[in-house]
């Protein structure tokens, strides 16, 4: 076992090998249920439900190869051997089965046996014990490491902040154990006392292993957990440098291709100089991490993750230009890294042109920005010194990494006062934090959730209004409260579709639904009002003004997605969406704007499926098999190995938790509203359908009905006859304005033009009074010309421009 491939694969099967059951990564981008954090982070993380007893886990013992993405050290990458943005981290997950004994047992038989790393280079460390927790040294792992084999002067002992973890503040947490590697005395420090736990390079950590059993209070005591748990986690790319006996993990396999394809592209080499080398390494992981964030549905934006993807998509952009690369150049960059890796995670393949088109298009738009700060830059530099605002506008705004901006200003002989710059940074990522949402109201009804003892029986697709139990209560401030109903007919936000609107109601009382929180099959409710106790008989009601257009609109966004891929491609993937119920958004990628017969194109083939009157059909089957029939999954939704799959036969079929209508013609007509850019390769479709719709046309028919008799009205009026249109330039002698609604009606003489001079004497007018119906007629040599010019709200409102060109004709001789 050798190489990063084999390692990979080599963990996997040897855990199969001990009856774990091997489950895929899950994304980069977290489930609905963890809206705490921003990109996954850890191996266990999907799978946190599990643990927190949210969902019961396909079994009792696991073993994936997560992807894993960490933004605390994005200005360091480059800068050292060993930091990563993104990586990829072995697990093995025991949910109630085998505890700290038989954790210990694995990783060393697989560890020695399988990786085959000196016994005698391995060292493991221990929780030491701490006075505030209670706890004392974990003398269970320590017996365990001593009967594998590991003697009693290899065995240290490390404190809270480095062997113990915890989920946050309060909730599951444990000690941890972990093993590391000697590299030898001549990576070290040379004191006496060196061991792991030092900060010299000599130990490396690569095997850690939670001991998941308390529960940690607000007040600090711990309680165990109902079942023990383990979280291993091991770094692919630590390993795999360990095993090929390199000093970073930017010389392993898993980084040569990405390294020759820079060298091609630039001529320097890995290592030739410190510039060169920072580089290199830049691209390696900028280019592999932006190269998975998109394939998982991550745009470039200013702020969340998206913003994260722009940091790195900057960052590479810049040690690129700086050994000559020219741009664009990461669409190529992202072709190599899926070249590599597709095997293992077949997404980047199947994403492989938005990928591409994404890259090129953020890249493209920041070559300018870039300018600018360069431009930026030097008008700073003319003051004769930098500020800290000045280094932070430059960071934050431009993406310039500080350490260019401190290299460039040392170069220019430039003081540079940063003393401020922390505080400013931090204030970013607080705003940063703040953007992606605390997750406080989710973590707190999940624990409600949890300490219910019951699921939610989520009854919505076949009920709006049932009687039930209010099985459990927890009062909250300004008369809101937590509700857990025994059956429950209100959808929780997910899958796109917004949570229902609802109430509650008992003798009297009524409580309006506030929020809704989902975790998988499960639900926890917020109600504002007062006089609900727990264990009351309790009427929960969706009112079917709020439920109808919300199904078809969600239905609609299936048939809509459908569309787009046939009449744009099979390249179009969802990236995000809002099932309303006055309208639906849905956000696709596609490099370009929609043209005109494309949108009509998809409006069209929407509205032939509406009119088909096609039977909607919902229901379950195992996940593998859905993928089979070609089912399509959204990003950031986590599925479980039985899966909803809703099918309009012949048509379209999704992975979907949401409210659908019976049949295609219960959606009514669809309207497309509007189609623009969200982003680099993001486009954005409102539309509405149903009542929505309706209304939508019929104020369209009024208006251009108005619009009509306003142009026929300005006709009877003008009193000048056809054959006295004889002009001698191209200006206004004889013109009749008015208004229809919003709209501006001019129709009007000119003096002699020709058809082009007409036209763009129509172009000025349109731009001068959008929106606006405008006619114009002029003689030139014995002819007439005709210009009819309508803003393009008025086509889509049904008027014809060719009609009322066809009808001025027939009256002027034109």
């Amino acid at each position: 076992m050798r190489t990063t491939d084999e390692l990979r694969e080599g963990f996997l099967s040897f855990f199969e090998s001990k009856g774990h059951q091997r489950r895929p990564s899950g994304s980069l981008v977290p489930a609905t249920f963890d809206p705490s954090v921003l990109l996954t982070t850890a191996g266990m993380q999907p799978l946190k439900p599990y643990f927190l007893g949210l969902e019961a886990p396909p079994g009792d013992r696991l073993t994936t190869v997560q992807k894993c993405f960490r933004t605390t050290d994005i200005d360091e990458v480059g800068l050292t051997a060993r930091h990563l943005t993104f990586f990829e981290m072995l697990g093995n997950f025991s949910l109630g089965d085998y505890f700290k004994d038989g954790a210990v047992d694995l990783a060393w038989e697989f560890v020695t046996e399988h990786l085959r790393y000196p016994k005698e280079q391995l060292w493991a460390t221990v929780f030491a014990g701490d006075p505030e927790l209670r706890l004392d040294r974990d003398e269970v792992a320590v017996r365990a490491w001593e009967r594998v084999g590991v003697p009693a002067s290899r065995i240290v002992d490390l404190p809270r902040s480095e062997n113990f973890w915890q989920a946050g503040p309060t909730g599951p947490c444990g000690p941890c154990s972990e093993l590391y590697f000697d590299r030898g005395p001549e990576h070290g420090c040379d004191r006496p006392e060196c061991a792991p736990g030092c900060e010299c390079d000599r130990f490396l950590e690569f095997w850690n292993l939670v001991f998941m059993e308390f529960d940690l209070a607000d007040d600090g005591s711990l309680m165990p957990l109902p079942q023990q748990n383990i979280d291993t986690g091991a770094g692919v790319e630590r390993n795999a440098a360990l095993l090929q006996g390199v000093h970073s993990v930017y010389e392993t396999d898993g980084f040569q291709t990405f390294m020759a394809w820079v060298e091609a592209e630039t001529g320097t080499r890995y290592g030739e100089s410190e510039e060169a080398t920072k580089a290199h390494r830049v691209l390696a992981d900028h280019g592999r991490g932006m190269t998975f964030l998109v394939a998982d549905g991550v745009t470039p934006s200013n702020e969340g993750r998206g913003y994260i993807l722009r940091r790195v998509i900057r960052r590479a952009v810049q040690h690129g230009s700086r050994i000559g690369l020219e741009s664009p150049f990461l669409g190529r960059l992202a072709d190599v890294v899926a070249e590599r890796m597709a095997a293992v995670y077949p997404e980047l393949a199947a994403h492989r042109r938005e990928i591409r088109d994404v890259l090129t298009g953020e890249e493209e738009r920041f070559a300018r920005t870039l300018e600018r700060g360069q431009r930026l830059f030097d008008e700073v530099a003319e003051r004769g010194e930098i500020g800290s605002e000045d280094l932070f506008r430059l960071h934050d705004t431009y993406g310039f990494p500080v350490e260019l901006t401190r290299e460039l200003a040392r170069e220019r002989g430039i003081p540079l006062h940063d003393e401020d710059f922390t505080r400013l940074m931090e204030e970013q990522r607080t705003r940063s934090r703040s953007a992606a949402g605390s997750g406080a109201g989710a973590e707190r009804a999940a624990d409600f959730a949890r300490e219910a003892g019951f699921a939610t029986e989520f009854v919505g697709y076949e009920k709006t209004d049932v009687l039930t139990q209010l099985g459990a209560l927890e009062p909250l401030d300004d008369g809101a409260f937590l509700a857990k109903l025994r059956e429950s007919p209100f959808y929780a936000e997910g899958g796109g579709q917004v949570t229902d609107m609802g109430w509650l109601e008992k003798d009297g009382a009524r409580a309006e639904l506030a929020a809704a929180y989902r975790f998988g099959d499960d639900q926890a409710l917020v109600f504002q009002g007062e006089g609900f106790d727990a264990g009351d008989r309790v009427r929960a009601v969706v009112p079917w003004r709020v439920r109808f257009p919300t199904m078809a609109n969600h239905t609609a966004t299936h048939l809509l997605h459908q569309a787009l891929r046939e009449v744009l491609g099979d390249h179009v993937r969802q990236a995000g969406s809002a099932v309303r119920l006055d309208k639906l958004r849905f956000d696709f990628t596609h490099g370009q704007a929609l043209s005109p017969e494309e949108r009509d194109g998809v409006e069209e083939l929407v509205n032939e499926r509406v009119f088909e009157n096609l039977p909607v059909h919902a229901f379950l089957t195992p996940l593998d098999e859905a993928k089979r029939l070609g089912a399509t999954a959204l990003f950031g939704e986590k599925y479980g190995d039985i899966v909803r799959v809703v099918e309009v036969p012949g048509f379209s079929r999704e992975l979907c938790g949401g409210t659908h209508v019976r049949t295609t013609a219960e959606i009514g007509p669809f309207v497309l509203l509007s189609e623009g850019s969200v982003g680099s390769g993001i486009r954005r479709i409102e539309a509405v359908t149903s009542g929505e719709a309706f209304a939508l046309l019929r104020a369209r028919a009024r208006e251009a009905e108005e619009l009509r008799q306003e142009l026929e009205q300005a006709r009877k009026e003008s009193k000048a006859p056809p054959e006295a249109m004889a002009f001698a330039g191209p200006s206004l002698v004889d013109e009749r304005r008015s208004r229809a609604g919003d709209v501006a009606v001019i129709v009007a003489e000119t003096t002699s033009a020709s058809a082009d001079e007409l036209l763009e004497l129509s172009d000025r007018l349109m731009q001068e009074h959008t929106p606006a119906a405008i006619v114009l007629g002029a003689r030139e040599d014995g002819r007439v010309h005709l210009v009819v010019n309508l803003d393009r709200s008025l086509e889509e409102r049904g008027l014809d421009a060719v009609k009322v060109v066809r009808e001025a004709a027939a009256l002027v001789g034109g």
